[in-house]
């Protein structure tokens, strides 16, 4: 019997706007009062502005956060933590001083170049409208920390690099240079230019499992849901484990089962359709 949902955000439980409606908010607040957990699993490093029009969250007992690297209850407290070697955060800089990098900590995002010149690099050699409008997201409501230097990102622990790449040739050199460091770095990249790396064999699936010894849940009673290739893992672990008819190809092929389209509310109505099945859900 399914006692605890795990859904990602963007692209799985979320609307086509990224956000969540009425319908998304009630079906979690519903499951919360049929005494069901609820988590989010999502490379999103969940401070203040990316928990925009996520009305649910209040519902929410648990966020697996930045692919697995994060995993805190919801009041903000620290389940578990992986921070990527020090040593490496200075190495891939060096290897690509064109990148941008932001640094992710538990609480804060660190930016080693001015306002500007980030926002710049987040979108000028692929202005595509996504990107540029990610950029300025950024710029206005990232709260990153700007112009800081190496010794100040030596004393924190670092535990997501994310960035954007600006050609086919750094994405690539990129992509090899993190294959060579596999005993240091996981990775999942979208839209071909950003990347979301994090410490070895961190991933949703190694996240949720921190969180499910920690609470005492068997993976057994947990349904997950994903779309994408940083679900891959969490979706081929898990025996109750849906991608939506809309998600990427490596994620319908790692899930055991496919739902309806994630932009037709299929993660909440499924969620809604299992607990009515299991006789705890009445209208």
């Amino acid at each position: 019997m399914i006692r605890m949902f795990i859904s990602d955000l963007d692209g799985t439980l979320l609307n086509k706007y990224h956000i969540a409606d009425k319908t998304i908010n009630q079906a979690i607040e519903e499951a919360n009062r049929r005494g069901y957990r609820f988590a989010v699993a999502t490379g999103r490093h969940m401070r203040h502005h990316q928990r925009f029009g996520l009305g649910f969250l209040k519902h929410t007992q648990y966020i697996i956060a930045m692919n697995g690297a994060l995993v805190i209850d919801n009041k903000g407290k620290i389940i578990d933590t992986s921070a990527i070697e020090p040593k490496k955060i200075i190495e891939i800089q060096d290897m690509f001083p064109e990148i941008s990098f932001e640094f992710l900590t538990a609480q804060h995002a660190f930016v080693k170049n001015n306002r500007f010149k980030h926002f710049l690099k987040g979108f000028k050699n692929t202005p595509t409208l996504k990107n540029f409008g990610r950029a300025l997201l950024n710029l206005l409501v990232g709260q990153f920390h700007y112009g800081v230097d190496d010794e100040f990102i030596k004393t924190k622990s670092i535990l997501k690099l994310e960035c954007i790449t600006n050609s086919a040739d750094e994405h690539q050199r990129l992509v090899e240079y993190l294959e060579a460091n596999q005993n240091h770095f996981s990775y999942a990249y979208n839209d071909e230019v950003h990347f979301e790396i994090t410490a070895q064999n961190v991933n949703k699936r190694q996240g949720i499992l921190a969180l499910l010894k920690k609470i005492n849940v068997h993976p057994d009673r947990v349904a997950v849901y994903g779309n994408d290739s940083n679900d891959v893992e969490m979706l081929e672990y898990f025996i109750h484990s849906y991608a939506p008819s809309s998600a990427k190809e490596i994620a319908k092929k790692a899930a055991k089962n496919q739902i309806g389209d994630a932009n037709e509310h299929a993660v909440v109505k499924h969620i809604l359709a299992t607990m009515k099945k299991q006789d705890l859900y009445k209208k």
